[in-house]
């Protein structure tokens, strides 16, 4: 179970050294969120010399995103909104960071273990699941206007990887100047985002370059105000449908907008305090 967390900006978290088994090299991490049932963490790597590892097998579902720098993925050199995915049990190649590069790395549904092998033949040969990486440049991807039904005006999306069976998704999303929802929405599925660029307003504070989030299904969110044109990178354990709330009460409650107040699954679920840093200063209580 993960905590409820918004907003941080990762500048105010400390390092520690990064947990990423039979690497070479110098790299840092910060957590931004864990799960210390199952071991699934968002991070921020930072390589303080240039780090490398073997092919293996991963015991979790493993992505990275490269914010700054490179990162070199069995020979396939990915710069800034490079991206690679691979399943659990899945063979993944060797990699390459370079010094002083940034990258956001997720583990999901599974802990840091890693079992080095040779090569990528060694490990294609021990993989227990015949899945495939995805490497992505996102750079080469055109971006998508989302469907018209949710947000009052467009969004773009640039869609990383989609997990067919489960609808896990990870995506970038744009929101042009001047993006407004006044309205508040949850969702049946959880919600991440690390913000790539660009600043906006909400209930839960000032979002720039650096913040982060991890709000678990049923938070309600909103009343947003791009300022300038903004980007994430977002990630859903499920697929994300957007209910809204409208002519909230001060504190708790509103008339359902597009989902059924007598379904349980549907109803928003009251936010405890959640975790910020000392940057976004105290929540208002604003969405409650």
């Amino acid at each position: 179970m993960r905590a409820h967390v918004e907003l941080i900006h990762e500048d105010d978290y400390i390092f520690h050294a990064g947990e990423l088994p039979y690497g070479e090299g110098k790299i840092l991490e910060r957590r931004l969120s864990t799960d210390e049932e199952d071991g699934s963490s968002s991070l921020s790597l930072h390589a303080t010399s240039d780090w490398g590892r073997s092919a293996g097998i991963t015991h979790a579902d493993t992505e990275f995103y490269v914010v700054e720098g490179t990162l070199n993925y069995g020979g396939q050199e990915l710069g800034p909104g490079g991206y690679v995915q691979v399943p659990r049990g899945t063979a993944m190649d060797w990699i390459k960071i370079r010094e002083g590069s940034r990258i956001l790395h997720w583990r999901e549904y599974g802990d840091a273990g890693f079992d080095p092998a040779t090569n990528l033949a060694e490990a294609l040969a021990s993989a227990s699941s015949g899945e495939a990486a995805t490497v992505v440049d996102a750079n080469k991807m055109e971006w998508v206007e989302a469907p018209s039904v949710g947000p009052l005006s467009p969004l773009y999306i640039k869609l990383l990887h989609r997990d067919p069976k489960t609808n896990f998704y990870t995506r970038l999303i744009r929101a042009k100047k001047g993006w407004t929802d006044h309205r508040l929405a949850h969702h049946p599925c959880y919600e991440e985002f690390y913000t790539l660029g660009g600043k906006m307003a909400y209930n839960f504070g000032d979002i720039d370059e650096g913040t982060y989030c991890f709000r678990p299904a049923g938070v309600k969110h909103g009343h947003f105000i791009a300022e300038t044109d903004i980007d994430w990178i977002i990630r859903s354990d499920g697929e994300l449908i957007n209910w809204y709330t409208t002519e909230e009460w001060v504190k708790w409650g509103g008339t359902p907008f597009n989902y059924d107040e007598h379904n349980h699954s549907h109803q928003p679920v009251i936010s405890t305090l959640p975790v910020r840093s000392r940057s976004r200063g105290e929540w208002s209580g604003d969405g409650m």
